[in-house]
C-alpha cells in the first residue's frame, strides 16, 4: 500500500520567479483590450442595432394609453371592437410626412428601439359607430350606435379609392381619404 504525496512543507525564504514590469504592462493592456471590446460589442449589438418594430403595413392597433402626444399602442387582431386602427404605411424616418392628411400619425423616437413613424387609417366597416372627442384627438374608439356616445357614423367605406366624392353628399365633407393603400371612410352623423 502507498501513501500519497505530501506537499513540500512550506519555506517563506524560497525564491520564486521576478515579476517584471513587462508582464505587468502585458495583463493590463490585454485587461483594457478586453473591456473596450465589450463595450464595442455593446454598442453594436444595442445602440446601432435597435430591435425591429413591432407593426408593418396591413397590422391593427389599439390606443391602450394616451392621447395625441403620449399614445401607447398594441398590435391586435384586426377583427377586434378594439382595433380603431389600421397601418397603411410604416415610415423608417418619424420626420417623414405621411402620403396624405388624414392619416393618424403615431411617432416611435429614442430610447433602445428603433425610431419610426406609423401612417394609420381607421379601421371601420359601413354602419360602425364612433365616439370621436372634439377635443381629446387619439381618444377614438368604436361604440355601439344605440350609445349616447355614438357621435359619428361610418356611411360608407370605399376600398381602392382615394376621393370623398364616393361618398354620400352628408358625409363627403368629414371622409378621410387615404391614398397608401387606397381607402375612403365616408363619416356622418351618429343616428340620434
Amino acid at each position: 500500500m502507498s501513501t500519497p504525496a505530501v506537499p513540500p512543507p512550506y519555506d517563506p525564504n524560497a525564491e520564486f520567479p521576478p515579476k517584471t514590469v513587462k508582464n505587468v504592462k502585458i495583463a493590463g493592456i490585454a485587461a483594457l483590450v478586453t473591456v473596450f471590446a465589450a463595450v464595442a460589442i455593446f454598442i453594436v449589438v444595442k445602440v446601432l442595432n435597435p430591435p425591429a418594430p413591432a407593426f408593418a403595413a396591413g397590422d391593427c392597433v389599439e390606443v391602450v394609453n394616451g392621447g395625441q402626444y403620449a399614445a401607447q399602442i398594441e398590435k391586435v387582431d384586426c377583427g377586434s371592437d378594439a382595433a380603431l386602427y389600421e397601418v397603411g404605411v410604416y415610415l423608417d424616418d418619424p420626420d417623414a410626412e405621411c402620403p396624405g392628411e388624414d392619416y393618424a400619425r403615431y411617432q416611435q423616437t429614442g430610447g433602445n428601439q428603433q425610431s419610426y413613424q406609423l401612417c394609420m387609417m381607421l379601421n371601420v366597416a359601413d354602419g360602425d359607430c364612433l365616439e370621436m372627442p372634439m377635443i381629446s384627438a387619439g381618444q377614438e374608439k368604436k361604440v355601439a350606435c344605440a350609445s349616447d356616445e355614438a357621435n359619428v357614423a361610418v356611411t360608407k367605406v370605399i376600398e381602392g379609392t382615394a376621393d370623398r366624392s364616393g361618398c354620400p353628399a352628408e358625409s363627403a365633407e368629414n371622409a378621410r381619404v387615404y391614398p397608401d393603400p387606397k381607402r375612403t371612410v365616408c363619416l356622418g352623423r351618429a343616428p340620434v
